[in-house]
């Protein structure tokens, strides 16, 4: 009996995981082929699903770090994979700026950039089956918006990945908007100060037939060049000069 209320628990809270994917993305694209978000919402926590049963294991035999790296490479596979079956290959321009060793400020679309990274990930997220799972393995770092705990938490864990060799992705807007350019927030730029590490900045470009089965466009990435810490450099500074090269890099309005 038993069995039957597992199966059902784990159906409800896949088709919640689900729900929330299609709903997120609802919220940013007018034109949708519905099919489309929850096939890809269903894929994306079974495929992650299966991947940390494959992974777990393993922590029984690598030390922290090894089991780290080999869960943000799994993290990789999935979200090329899907990206590849459901969306096309990305375009990538100015790659040669791209290194391991630099701070990377937008999901799927930036693991084609390659290197050990961390996400700055709503907490929330890793709460998802599968996918939330592997970012916990994969030791990205959870954030819980306007909590001061939280916020310290993040400084802390961004930088012992940066002490790790790792890098750490942000999104410097906060959250996701197709219809302006938001401005960027302060947190992302107070850590790549304090911790001296460089900014590059990645300008993430959408189209709108994303979710249509008749996609014409493709995603398209545009890597900065790196922008160095300099003495004296204010956040401000910091900040307008990854907001200009970022801004920079969108397709001008025709």
């Amino acid at each position: 009996m038993w069995q039957v209320y597992a199966g059902v628990v784990a159906v409800v809270v896949i088709s919640v995981a689900v729900f929330m994917i299609y709903y997120e993305e609802k919220k940013h694209f007018a034109n949708i082929a519905h099919g489309k978000i929850l096939l890809f919402g269903l894929f994306w926590v079974l495929v992650s699903a299966l991947q940390f049963a494959l992974v777990l294991p393993l922590k029984l035999v690598l030390a922290p770090n090894e089991l780290h790296i080999v869960a943000h490479e799994t993290c990789q596979v999935v979200a090329r994979s899907l990206h590849v079956l459901f969306f096309g290959p990305v375009v990538v321009e100015g790659r040669p700026n791209a290194n391991p060793d630099e701070t990377m400020m937008d999901i799927t679309s930036l693991y084609f950039l390659g290197g050990n990274f961390s996400w700055v990930s709503k907490s929330i997220i890793f709460l998802i089956p599968g996918a939330g799972w592997l970012m916990k393995l994969a030791n990205y770092v959870p954030l819980t918006r306007k909590n001061k705990t939280s916020v310290l938490r993040m400084f802390e864990l961004a930088r012992d990945r940066f002490a790790n060799g790792w890098s750490v992705v942000v999104f410097p807007q906060g959250t996701r908007r197709r219809t302006e350019f938001l401005p960027f927030k302060d947190g992302a730029f107070d850590l790549a100060i304090g911790a001296k590490v460089r900014v590059l900045p990645v300008t993430i470009i959408i189209p709108d037939d994303l979710w249509t089965w008749n996609r014409l466009g493709k995603v398209k990435l545009v890597i900065g060049k790196p922008i160095a810490i300099e003495d004296g450099m204010t956040r401000e500074q910091l900040k307008q000069k990854a907001f200009d090269v970022v801004l920079g890099n969108l397709p001008k309005e025709k």
